[in-house]
């Protein structure tokens, strides 16, 4: 060989280790079949024949590409919701070898199943502590699993963080998305909320993000208040107007449309009949609220309409009222009426029924929109609240009749939903006193007096026995009005109740303090609204009103007062509601969010009696995080 030619064997081996170097990564050609394969059984809807595709070659695949397969089987048997066999193939994955991108995938893996089994701190756990040096689309994928761990913890703070180091990771609709995702979890907080995470907060990002949300929260309702609002956090944040400028640009609109009431509004309600004394609650608190926002240059004319004198008339007052210049209908009030109205096909204006049609499943015209006080809906966020409080295991008592029956369905569903089990229901009869029945029932004590019944006959003598509950249980959840709940909570007590969680909704609170008739109510958790557990803003305000102006109603129907008065102030925000699921709007009857584009529901604060008075707690879904704000936006969340 001479000289030439050896050198020119170099050059050649030279060349194409610099062409290897440069060429894209692909994967090797069976790997790319496998996965074709794969990702056709998918789109047919077959995750699990997937999975099995992926294991058959892992099978016969070299480490690392085995543990890859693995990984690719296990995330098709989450999807196909087997997750014990999901945990049994991510057990098995051998780490050595693999890389720290190959060991981020498996860490986001094991947080996808134990989201998935409801355990968000375990998904926490499971995450990497950095995603420093990860490929991008990686770290923005397990930033986006720690902000919903987080959130499903009640952990909103630090699914904010998540959401904020996420955000320059993605480009487009990805982005949009995020930054919505972000804002939903401000807007999902309190004022206080926002404000003690703000104290606590060392980002600059993050501090800006949540004086923003305050501006948010609190800023009246009037374009020159945004404004000045606006012009003071872009002066103290200038670098992060870009950021926000797609929620700027949302707070504009949205301030533009409170300006904008219907000139004309119809109310439908039953001021006359059996309804008359809820219905002229509802009626103070909307012309209370309609007296409060007038407006010269604005002005707002209101026709009411009596719907009690003949209920079968509705159709036709409605037709009269849009036919009189209405441009708005707040109205019926009666379920069957508002199932009525919304399939007649005369719904020709935006309408919001302060009722909910019988049907959840039926569809509603356009701008028909439905609010109420739903006992069923407090049920579900008292599931809610026990499941973010710890509890899996639940008896309910109601009372025997189908308004109990609707409300134990409600919070045995929600509850199930979140990974609970209601272990028995006990009915009792609500125009009773003593409730031992239903106790007893639901907290197996009659097995247990039966077992010690038998041993006596067993062995023919008399025998020393305590009864005991049920060891299973640990939480109850009641419902019933205030004199119910005041003799439910001692007969737990004495029925070896002792020392359970109990759980409850606004009907179990009268809506009026009373340490004296109240103190039995010791101890019991219960939801209810701003009206009427708010010490401070305008929630205090507008109870402090209503006391004054309108004792009567207000001592006997107060949160019906609240719902009309939410229901001509909330006007505005409809729309918005019904196109951002996200959007809420802090009335006095609860934060209200828009479900389905159709059905307003409330978030209601939670409270605990304490020496018969209630102390108001954290928010249900988003409790108060005094977590210190720590973590730099590094592509880690601290």
């Amino acid at each position: 060989m001479n000289l030439r030619f050896a050198r020119h064997l170099i050059l050649t081996a030279l060349l194409g280790t610099l062409l290897a170097a440069c060429a894209p990564a692909t994967r090797p050609p069976a790997t790319s079949s496998i996965d074709q394969q794969a990702q056709t059984l998918i789109d047919a809807g077959k995750p699990a024949a997937a999975a099995e595709l992926y294991l058959q070659a892992a099978r016969k695949a070299q480490s690392p590409l085995r543990q890859q397969l693995q990984m690719r089987a296990a995330g098709q048997l989450i999807d196909d919701q087997q997750y014990d066999r999901a945990r049994s193939i991510l057990d098995s994955i051998d780490p050595q070898g693999l890389s720290p991108e190959d060991l981020a995938r498996k860490a986001l893996l094991n947080a996808r199943l134990e989201l998935a089994l409801r355990q968000p701190e375990a998904a926490l756990n499971a995450l990497p502590a950095d995603t420093t040096g990860l490929p991008d689309m990686l770290a923005a994928d397990i930033l986006q699993m720690r902000a919903k761990a987080a959130a499903t913890a009640g952990m909103a703070l630090d699914a904010a963080r998540a959401r904020l180091d996420r955000q320059p990771l993605l480009q487009g609709q990805d982005a949009t998305d995020n930054l919505h995702a972000l804002w939903a979890l401000f807007m999902q907080a309190t004022p206080a909320q926002l404000q003690g995470w703000q104290q606590t907060a060392q980002r600059g990002d993050l501090k800006a993000w949540l004086a923003l949300a305050l501006i948010a929260k609190e800023t009246a309702p009037q374009m020159q208040a945004l404004n000045q609002a606006l012009d003071a956090w872009k002066a103290q944040y200038p670098g992060q107007q870009q950021a926000a400028a797609p929620i700027i640009e949302e707070l504009n609109t949205q301030w533009q449309a409170f300006q904008t009431y219907p000139a004309q509004i119809a109310v439908l309600l039953p001021l006359s009949g059996p309804f008359s004394p809820v219905a002229r609650t509802i009626l103070d608190g909307i012309m209370n609220a309609y007296y409060a926002h007038q407006n010269p240059a604005h002005p707002v004319s209101l026709h009411v309409y009596d719907t009690g004198a003949q209920p079968a008339s509705l159709l036709s007052l409605y037709a009269q009222a849009v036919s009189n210049g209405a441009q708005f209908v707040i109205g019926p009030l009666d379920r069957n009426q508002v199932s009525r109205l919304a399939a007649s096909g005369i719904v020709s204006v935006p309408t919001l029924a302060l009722n909910y049609v019988n049907d959840p499943s039926a569809t509603l015209p356009d701008h028909f929109y439905e609010f109420g006080l739903s006992p069923g809906n407090e049920a579900e966020q008292a599931a809610e609240k026990a499941s973010l409080d710890g509890h899996l295991k639940a008896v309910v008592l109601v009372p025997h009749n189908d308004w109990g029956s609707r409300v134990a369905e409600a919070f045995k569903r929600r509850f199930r939903e979140l990974g609970g089990q209601v272990l028995a229901v006990g009915n009792y009869k609500g125009n009773a006193s003593d409730f031992s029945p239903a106790i007893v029932s639901a907290l197996n004590i009659d097995s247990s007096d039966a077992r010690a019944r038998a041993v006596s006959r067993t062995i023919r003598r008399a025998v020393k026995f305590d009864a005991r509950r049920r060891q299973d249980v640990d939480m109850i959840f009641i419902a019933g009005d205030p004199r119910q709940a005041r003799l439910l909570m001692p007969q737990i007590d004495f029925h070896h109740g002792t020392g359970l969680p109990v759980y409850s909704i606004a009907d179990a609170f009268s809506g009026t303090p009373d340490a004296v008739a109240d103190r039995d109510l010791d101890g019991l958790v219960f939801c209810d609204a701003p009206l009427l557990l708010n010490d401070t803003g305008k929630p205090a305000a507008a109870r402090a009103a209503m006391l004054q102006n309108f004792p009567n109603a207000s001592r006997r129907y107060p949160r019906l007062y609240g719902l009309g008065v939410d229901s001509f102030n909330v006007i505005p925000y409809l729309k918005r509601l019904a196109g951002q699921g996200w959007a809420r709007y802090e009335g006095l009857s609860g934060a209200l969010h828009m479900v389905d584009g159709h059905r307003l529901e409330r978030q209601l604060l939670w409270a605990q009696f304490s020496q018969g008075v209630p102390q108001l707690q954290g928010s249900p879904t988003t409790p108060t995080d005094n977590a210190s704000d720590s973590g730099q936006n590094n592509g880690s969340a601290q």
